[in-house]
Protein backbone atom coordinates (compact mmCIF):
# COMPACT_ATOMS: atom_id res chain seq x y z
CA UNK A 1 0.00 0.00 0.00
CA UNK A 2 1.37 3.32 -0.99
CA UNK A 3 0.95 6.31 1.31
CA UNK A 4 1.24 9.63 -0.40
CA UNK A 5 2.78 12.72 1.10
CA UNK A 6 -0.63 14.41 1.10
CA UNK A 7 -2.14 11.62 3.17
CA UNK A 8 0.68 11.87 5.69
CA UNK A 9 0.13 15.60 6.06
CA UNK A 10 -3.68 15.23 6.32
CA UNK A 11 -3.39 12.48 8.92
CA UNK A 12 -1.03 14.54 11.04
CA UNK A 13 -3.22 17.63 10.72
CA UNK A 14 -6.36 15.69 11.67
CA UNK A 15 -4.63 14.24 14.72
CA UNK A 16 -3.59 17.72 15.89
CA UNK A 17 -7.11 19.09 15.31
CA UNK A 18 -8.73 16.29 17.31
CA UNK A 19 -6.28 16.82 20.12
CA UNK A 20 -6.95 20.57 20.02
CA UNK A 21 -10.74 20.05 20.08
CA UNK A 22 -10.45 17.70 23.06
CA UNK A 23 -8.23 20.18 24.88
CA UNK A 24 -10.59 23.09 24.14
CA UNK A 25 -13.61 21.07 25.30
CA UNK A 26 -11.92 20.24 28.59
CA UNK A 27 -10.79 23.85 28.98
CA UNK A 28 -14.40 25.06 28.46
CA UNK A 29 -15.65 22.52 30.99
CA UNK A 30 -13.17 23.84 33.53
CA UNK A 31 -14.13 27.44 32.77
CA UNK A 32 -17.89 26.80 33.20
CA UNK A 33 -17.71 24.14 35.89
CA UNK A 34 -20.08 22.01 33.81
CA UNK A 35 -19.44 18.42 32.71
CA UNK A 36 -22.28 18.51 30.18
CA UNK A 37 -21.86 21.37 27.73
CA UNK A 38 -24.04 19.93 24.96
CA UNK A 39 -26.60 17.09 24.97
CA UNK A 40 -24.18 14.97 22.94
CA UNK A 41 -21.77 14.94 25.89
CA UNK A 42 -24.22 12.78 27.86
CA UNK A 43 -27.76 12.46 26.39
CA UNK A 44 -29.18 10.72 29.44
CA UNK A 45 -27.50 13.11 31.85
CA UNK A 46 -28.60 16.11 29.79
CA UNK A 47 -32.25 15.02 29.93
CA UNK A 48 -32.01 14.40 33.66
CA UNK A 49 -30.31 17.77 34.11
CA UNK A 50 -33.17 19.56 32.34
CA UNK A 51 -35.74 17.88 34.59
CA UNK A 52 -33.79 18.61 37.74
CA UNK A 53 -33.23 22.23 36.76
CA UNK A 54 -36.98 22.68 36.09
CA UNK A 55 -37.73 21.21 39.53
CA UNK A 56 -35.24 23.61 41.14
CA UNK A 57 -36.81 26.62 39.39
CA UNK A 58 -40.33 25.54 40.39
CA UNK A 59 -39.33 25.03 44.03
CA UNK A 60 -37.62 28.41 44.11
CA UNK A 61 -40.84 29.96 42.79
CA UNK A 62 -42.82 28.22 45.53
CA UNK A 63 -40.44 29.76 48.05
CA UNK A 64 -40.94 33.21 46.54
CA UNK A 65 -44.71 32.66 46.75
CA UNK A 66 -44.35 31.83 50.44
CA UNK A 67 -42.23 34.94 50.97
CA UNK A 68 -45.02 36.98 49.35
CA UNK A 69 -47.87 35.45 51.35
CA UNK A 70 -46.24 35.31 54.78
CA UNK A 71 -45.99 39.10 55.45
CA UNK A 72 -49.60 39.53 54.32
CA UNK A 73 -50.85 36.85 56.67
CA UNK A 74 -48.73 38.19 59.53
CA UNK A 75 -50.20 41.65 58.98
CA UNK A 76 -53.72 40.20 58.86
CA UNK A 77 -53.08 38.36 62.12
CA UNK A 78 -52.02 41.61 63.81
CA UNK A 79 -55.13 43.35 62.45
CA UNK A 80 -57.34 40.56 63.82
CA UNK A 81 -55.77 41.07 67.25
CA UNK A 82 -56.54 44.79 67.02
CA UNK A 83 -60.10 44.09 65.81
CA UNK A 84 -60.64 41.71 68.72
CA UNK A 85 -59.52 44.45 71.14
CA UNK A 86 -61.86 47.02 69.57
CA UNK A 87 -64.84 44.69 69.73
CA UNK A 88 -64.12 43.59 73.29
CA UNK A 89 -64.07 47.26 74.29
CA UNK A 90 -67.34 47.85 72.45
CA UNK A 91 -68.89 44.94 74.29
CA UNK A 92 -67.78 46.36 77.64
CA UNK A 93 -69.35 49.69 76.72
CA UNK A 94 -72.66 48.06 75.73
CA UNK A 95 -72.85 46.24 79.07
CA UNK A 96 -72.05 49.43 80.95
CA UNK A 97 -74.46 51.57 78.93
CA UNK A 98 -77.37 49.24 79.63
CA UNK A 99 -76.93 49.70 83.37
CA UNK A 100 -79.48 51.84 85.25
CA UNK A 101 -76.61 53.47 87.12
CA UNK A 102 -75.74 55.52 84.02
CA UNK A 103 -77.58 58.72 83.12
CA UNK A 104 -78.19 60.10 79.63
CA UNK A 105 -74.97 62.14 79.64
CA UNK A 106 -72.98 59.00 80.44
CA UNK A 107 -74.71 57.13 77.63
CA UNK A 108 -73.92 59.92 75.20
CA UNK A 109 -70.24 59.56 76.09
CA UNK A 110 -70.51 55.79 75.60
CA UNK A 111 -72.20 56.28 72.22
CA UNK A 112 -69.43 58.67 71.20
CA UNK A 113 -66.73 56.14 72.10
CA UNK A 114 -68.59 53.36 70.26
CA UNK A 115 -68.73 55.52 67.13
CA UNK A 116 -65.01 56.18 67.49
CA UNK A 117 -64.39 52.43 67.74
CA UNK A 118 -66.52 51.97 64.65
CA UNK A 119 -64.36 54.52 62.78
CA UNK A 120 -61.21 52.78 63.99
CA UNK A 121 -62.53 49.45 62.68
CA UNK A 122 -63.39 51.14 59.38
CA UNK A 123 -59.78 52.31 59.08
CA UNK A 124 -58.54 48.85 60.01
CA UNK A 125 -60.76 47.32 57.30
CA UNK A 126 -59.00 49.52 54.72
CA UNK A 127 -55.49 48.57 55.86
CA UNK A 128 -52.75 48.56 53.21
CA UNK A 129 -49.61 46.45 53.28
CA UNK A 130 -46.05 47.58 52.55
CA UNK A 131 -46.73 47.33 48.80
CA UNK A 132 -49.76 49.61 49.02
CA UNK A 133 -52.17 46.71 48.41
CA UNK A 134 -55.42 46.65 50.40
CA UNK A 135 -55.37 43.75 52.82
CA UNK A 136 -59.10 42.93 52.82
CA UNK A 137 -59.95 43.73 49.20
CA UNK A 138 -59.45 40.19 47.93
CA UNK A 139 -58.10 40.27 44.38
CA UNK A 140 -59.03 43.97 44.02
CA UNK A 141 -55.81 45.18 45.54
CA UNK A 142 -55.67 48.76 44.27
CA UNK A 143 -59.06 50.02 45.48
CA UNK A 144 -60.25 50.59 49.06
CA UNK A 145 -62.63 47.70 49.82
CA UNK A 146 -64.88 49.72 52.16
CA UNK A 147 -66.60 53.02 51.45
CA UNK A 148 -68.89 55.16 53.61
CA UNK A 149 -72.06 56.67 52.19
CA UNK A 150 -73.61 60.07 52.86
CA UNK A 151 -75.07 58.83 56.14
CA UNK A 152 -71.85 56.97 56.98
CA UNK A 153 -73.37 53.59 56.14
CA UNK A 154 -70.52 51.26 55.20
CA UNK A 155 -70.51 49.22 52.00
CA UNK A 156 -68.08 46.60 50.77
CA UNK A 157 -66.84 47.10 47.20
CA UNK A 158 -63.98 44.60 47.14
CA UNK A 159 -63.83 41.26 45.37
CA UNK A 160 -66.60 38.75 46.03
CA UNK A 161 -67.51 35.20 45.09
CA UNK A 162 -65.32 32.40 43.76
CA UNK A 163 -61.74 33.48 43.17
CA UNK A 164 -62.14 36.59 45.34
CA UNK A 165 -59.02 35.71 47.37
CA UNK A 166 -55.61 35.24 45.78
CA UNK A 167 -54.35 31.70 46.33
CA UNK A 168 -50.61 31.08 46.35
CA UNK A 169 -49.07 27.79 45.20
CA UNK A 170 -46.54 26.48 47.74
CA UNK A 171 -46.18 23.04 46.12
CA UNK A 172 -47.27 21.54 42.84
CA UNK A 173 -50.54 20.37 44.40
CA UNK A 174 -51.07 22.70 47.37
CA UNK A 175 -52.32 26.30 47.49
CA UNK A 176 -52.70 28.73 50.40
CA UNK A 177 -55.09 31.70 50.53
CA UNK A 178 -53.00 34.86 50.97
CA UNK A 179 -55.76 36.66 52.87
CA UNK A 180 -59.51 36.96 53.48
CA UNK A 181 -62.11 39.24 51.96
CA UNK A 182 -63.43 42.09 54.07
CA UNK A 183 -66.92 40.93 53.17
CA UNK A 184 -66.36 37.71 55.12
CA UNK A 185 -64.49 39.30 58.03
CA UNK A 186 -66.60 42.41 58.65
CA UNK A 187 -69.92 42.17 56.77
CA UNK A 188 -71.20 38.58 56.73
CA UNK A 189 -71.59 38.16 60.50
CA UNK A 190 -74.41 35.76 61.48
CA UNK A 191 -77.32 37.61 63.12
CA UNK A 192 -77.65 35.79 66.45
CA UNK A 193 -80.38 37.68 68.30
CA UNK A 194 -83.25 36.49 66.10
CA UNK A 195 -84.89 39.89 66.69
CA UNK A 196 -83.68 41.69 63.62
CA UNK A 197 -86.00 41.35 60.66
CA UNK A 198 -86.30 42.97 57.27
CA UNK A 199 -89.26 43.63 55.02
CA UNK A 200 -88.96 43.48 51.23
CA UNK A 201 -91.38 43.37 48.29
CA UNK A 202 -92.11 39.91 46.93
CA UNK A 203 -89.50 39.24 44.26
CA UNK A 204 -91.48 36.88 42.01
CA UNK A 205 -94.78 37.64 40.17
CA UNK A 206 -96.89 39.67 40.70
CA UNK A 207 -93.65 41.47 41.63
CA UNK A 208 -95.38 44.21 43.70
CA UNK A 209 -94.64 47.05 41.25
CA UNK A 210 -96.39 49.70 43.38
CA UNK A 211 -93.95 48.99 46.24
CA UNK A 212 -90.82 49.55 44.12
CA UNK A 213 -91.21 53.21 43.20
CA UNK A 214 -88.98 56.05 44.49
CA UNK A 215 -89.94 57.34 47.92
CA UNK A 216 -91.43 54.10 49.21
CA UNK A 217 -89.68 52.97 52.39
CA UNK A 218 -90.15 49.80 54.44
CA UNK A 219 -89.11 49.52 58.06
CA UNK A 220 -89.21 46.60 60.47
CA UNK A 221 -88.86 46.93 64.27
CA UNK A 222 -89.40 44.94 67.45
CA UNK A 223 -92.87 45.67 68.86
CA UNK A 224 -92.97 43.07 71.63
CA UNK A 225 -89.81 41.40 72.86
CA UNK A 226 -91.30 38.10 74.02
CA UNK A 227 -93.51 37.64 70.94
CA UNK A 228 -90.58 38.60 68.75
CA UNK A 229 -88.43 35.94 70.42
CA UNK A 230 -91.23 33.39 69.95
CA UNK A 231 -91.36 34.14 66.20
CA UNK A 232 -87.60 34.42 65.75
CA UNK A 233 -86.46 32.86 62.47
CA UNK A 234 -89.96 32.81 60.97
CA UNK A 235 -91.07 34.40 57.69
CA UNK A 236 -94.45 36.07 57.15
CA UNK A 237 -96.33 37.48 54.16
CA UNK A 238 -98.28 40.75 54.18
CA UNK A 239 -100.76 40.58 51.31
CA UNK A 240 -102.73 43.64 50.12
CA UNK A 241 -106.19 43.18 48.59
CA UNK A 242 -108.84 45.55 47.28
CA UNK A 243 -112.20 45.02 48.97
CA UNK A 244 -115.10 47.15 47.79
CA UNK A 245 -112.84 49.97 46.69
CA UNK A 246 -110.87 49.99 49.96
CA UNK A 247 -107.37 48.57 50.35
CA UNK A 248 -106.99 45.92 53.06
CA UNK A 249 -104.17 43.71 54.25
CA UNK A 250 -103.76 40.32 55.86
CA UNK A 251 -100.81 38.51 57.36
CA UNK A 252 -100.09 34.94 56.22
CA UNK A 253 -97.41 32.36 56.89
CA UNK A 254 -95.30 31.05 53.96
CA UNK A 255 -97.90 28.31 53.30
CA UNK A 256 -100.72 30.83 52.96
CA UNK A 257 -102.34 30.21 56.35
CA UNK A 258 -103.71 33.23 58.19
CA UNK A 259 -101.74 34.41 61.22
CA UNK A 260 -103.56 35.08 64.51
CA UNK A 261 -102.68 37.38 67.38
CA UNK A 262 -102.30 36.31 71.01
CA UNK A 263 -106.09 36.51 71.45
CA UNK A 264 -106.75 34.18 68.53
CA UNK A 265 -107.97 36.92 66.18
CA UNK A 266 -106.92 37.02 62.54
CA UNK A 267 -104.37 39.74 61.85
CA UNK A 268 -105.52 42.10 59.12
CA UNK A 269 -107.79 45.02 58.36
CA UNK A 270 -107.98 48.27 56.40
CA UNK A 271 -104.67 49.58 55.10
CA UNK A 272 -103.82 53.09 56.39
CA UNK A 273 -100.88 54.80 54.69
CA UNK A 274 -97.78 55.20 56.87
CA UNK A 275 -99.40 53.42 59.82
CA UNK A 276 -97.54 50.42 61.30
CA UNK A 277 -98.74 46.84 60.94
CA UNK A 278 -98.03 44.75 64.02
CA UNK A 279 -97.85 40.96 64.21
CA UNK A 280 -95.73 38.26 65.89
CA UNK A 281 -93.93 40.89 67.97
CA UNK A 282 -92.91 42.83 64.86
CA UNK A 283 -93.85 46.32 63.73
CA UNK A 284 -93.72 46.86 59.96
CA UNK A 285 -94.19 50.37 58.61
CA UNK A 286 -94.75 51.02 54.92
CA UNK A 287 -93.99 54.69 54.29
CA UNK A 288 -95.27 56.08 51.01
CA UNK A 289 -94.73 59.54 49.50
CA UNK A 290 -97.51 62.12 49.35
CA UNK A 291 -98.21 62.10 45.61
CA UNK A 292 -101.08 62.76 43.22
CA UNK A 293 -102.51 60.26 42.57
CA UNK A 294 -101.57 58.75 45.94
CA UNK A 295 -98.97 56.01 46.04
CA UNK A 296 -100.62 52.97 47.63
CA UNK A 297 -100.14 49.23 47.38
CA UNK A 298 -102.01 47.59 44.53
CA UNK A 299 -104.37 44.65 44.64
CA UNK A 300 -102.19 41.55 45.04
CA UNK A 301 -99.06 43.41 46.16
CA UNK A 302 -97.12 41.55 48.82
CA UNK A 303 -94.43 42.24 51.42
CA UNK A 304 -92.18 39.58 52.92
CA UNK A 305 -91.15 39.93 56.58
CA UNK A 306 -88.15 37.68 57.18
CA UNK A 307 -85.30 37.35 59.67
CA UNK A 308 -82.02 39.05 58.90
CA UNK A 309 -79.45 36.30 58.36
CA UNK A 310 -76.33 38.44 58.38
CA UNK A 311 -75.33 41.79 59.82
CA UNK A 312 -72.13 43.82 59.57
CA UNK A 313 -69.98 44.84 62.51
CA UNK A 314 -70.48 48.46 61.44
CA UNK A 315 -74.28 48.24 61.53
CA UNK A 316 -74.21 46.57 64.95
CA UNK A 317 -72.11 49.41 66.38
CA UNK A 318 -74.16 52.10 64.63
CA UNK A 319 -77.44 50.66 65.91
CA UNK A 320 -76.37 50.44 69.55
CA UNK A 321 -74.77 53.90 69.46
CA UNK A 322 -78.05 55.31 68.12
CA UNK A 323 -79.97 53.50 70.89
CA UNK A 324 -77.72 55.01 73.58
CA UNK A 325 -78.19 58.49 72.14
CA UNK A 326 -81.97 58.34 72.53
CA UNK A 327 -83.32 59.82 75.75
CA UNK A 328 -85.15 57.40 78.04
CA UNK A 329 -88.77 58.48 78.41
CA UNK A 330 -90.48 55.85 80.54
CA UNK A 331 -90.60 52.09 80.62
CA UNK A 332 -91.08 51.63 76.88
CA UNK A 333 -87.88 53.45 75.99
CA UNK A 334 -86.04 51.58 78.74
CA UNK A 335 -87.27 48.29 77.31
CA UNK A 336 -86.22 49.39 73.83
CA UNK A 337 -82.72 50.11 75.14
CA UNK A 338 -82.58 46.67 76.75
CA UNK A 339 -83.65 45.10 73.46
CA UNK A 340 -81.02 47.05 71.53
CA UNK A 341 -78.35 46.07 74.07
CA UNK A 342 -79.35 42.41 73.89
CA UNK A 343 -79.21 42.46 70.10
CA UNK A 344 -75.83 44.24 70.11
CA UNK A 345 -74.27 41.85 72.64
CA UNK A 346 -75.35 38.75 70.74
CA UNK A 347 -74.15 40.12 67.43
CA UNK A 348 -70.89 41.39 68.91
CA UNK A 349 -70.33 37.89 70.26
CA UNK A 350 -70.99 36.53 66.77
CA UNK A 351 -68.50 39.05 65.40
CA UNK A 352 -65.90 38.00 67.98
CA UNK A 353 -66.42 34.37 66.97
CA UNK A 354 -65.80 35.33 63.36
CA UNK A 355 -62.62 37.21 64.36
CA UNK A 356 -61.35 34.18 66.29
CA UNK A 357 -62.24 31.91 63.37
CA UNK A 358 -60.29 34.08 60.92
CA UNK A 359 -57.40 34.47 63.33
CA UNK A 360 -57.20 30.69 63.79
CA UNK A 361 -57.32 30.17 60.04
CA UNK A 362 -54.53 32.70 59.52
CA UNK A 363 -52.43 30.98 62.20
CA UNK A 364 -52.93 27.60 60.54
CA UNK A 365 -51.90 29.03 57.18
CA UNK A 366 -48.80 30.64 58.67
CA UNK A 367 -47.80 27.33 60.27
CA UNK A 368 -48.35 25.60 56.96
CA UNK A 369 -46.15 28.16 55.21
CA UNK A 370 -43.36 27.72 57.75
CA UNK A 371 -43.52 23.93 57.55
CA UNK A 372 -43.65 23.87 53.77
CA UNK A 373 -40.85 26.45 53.48
CA UNK A 374 -38.59 24.18 55.54
CA UNK A 375 -39.53 21.23 53.35
CA UNK A 376 -38.91 23.27 50.20
CA UNK A 377 -35.51 24.36 51.51
CA UNK A 378 -34.54 20.74 52.09
CA UNK A 379 -35.91 19.77 48.69
CA UNK A 380 -33.81 22.51 47.07
CA UNK A 381 -30.70 21.17 48.77
CA UNK A 382 -31.45 17.65 47.56
CA UNK A 383 -32.30 18.76 44.01
CA UNK A 384 -29.21 20.95 43.69
CA UNK A 385 -26.99 18.18 45.08
CA UNK A 386 -28.37 15.69 42.57
CA UNK A 387 -28.14 18.24 39.75
CA UNK A 388 -24.53 18.95 40.66
CA UNK A 389 -23.71 15.25 40.60
CA UNK A 390 -25.26 14.90 37.15
CA UNK A 391 -24.15 18.14 35.53
CA UNK A 392 -21.17 19.60 37.35
CA UNK A 393 -17.52 18.89 36.66
CA UNK A 394 -15.10 16.81 38.71
CA UNK A 395 -12.16 19.21 38.67
CA UNK A 396 -9.56 16.64 39.76
CA UNK A 397 -10.52 14.40 36.87
CA UNK A 398 -10.75 17.35 34.48
CA UNK A 399 -7.29 18.71 35.39
CA UNK A 400 -5.68 15.29 34.92
CA UNK A 401 -7.43 14.89 31.59
CA UNK A 402 -6.42 18.41 30.57
CA UNK A 403 -2.74 17.70 31.29
CA UNK A 404 -2.91 14.45 29.37
CA UNK A 405 -4.58 16.17 26.41
CA UNK A 406 -1.85 18.82 26.47
CA UNK A 407 0.76 16.10 26.19
CA UNK A 408 -1.17 14.41 23.38
CA UNK A 409 -1.44 17.71 21.49
CA UNK A 410 2.27 18.45 21.94
CA UNK A 411 3.17 14.94 20.76
CA UNK A 412 0.92 15.31 17.73
CA UNK A 413 2.50 18.64 16.90
CA UNK A 414 6.04 17.31 17.28
CA UNK A 415 5.19 14.21 15.21
CA UNK A 416 3.75 16.41 12.51
CA UNK A 417 6.91 18.47 12.44
CA UNK A 418 9.07 15.35 12.11
CA UNK A 419 6.88 13.78 9.48
CA UNK A 420 6.75 16.98 7.49
CA UNK A 421 10.54 16.74 7.05
CA UNK A 422 10.40 13.29 5.36
CA UNK A 423 10.90 14.61 1.86
CA UNK A 424 13.57 13.87 -0.83
CA UNK A 425 14.08 17.57 -1.14
CA UNK A 426 15.63 17.55 2.34
CA UNK A 427 18.37 15.22 1.11
CA UNK A 428 19.23 17.04 -2.09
Amino acid sequence: MRISTAQIFQSGLATMQRAQVDLNHTSLQMATGRRILTPSDDPSGAAQSVQLNAAVKATEQYQRNSDYAKPKLELEESQMIALDNYMQRARELVVAGNSDSYNQENRNYIASEIRQLRDDIFGLANTQDANGEYLFGGTRLEKAPFVAGDEKQVSYVGAEGAGAVREIAITSNRRIAAGDTGDYVFMEIPERSGLLTEVVPKSNPPNSPNLKVPGVDMKSEVANLQESLDSAGQTFRIVFEEDGGAMTYKVLDPDGNSVKDSNGNLIGGPYIANEPIEFAGRRVTLSVPNTTPPTVPGDGDELISRPVKQISIFQTLDDIATAFEKSLQGNESREALSQASSIALRNLDAGLERVNEVRTSVGVRLNSLDTQSDLNDQRLVDLKTTLSEVRDLDYADAISRFKLQEVVLQAAQQSYVQVSRLSLFDFL
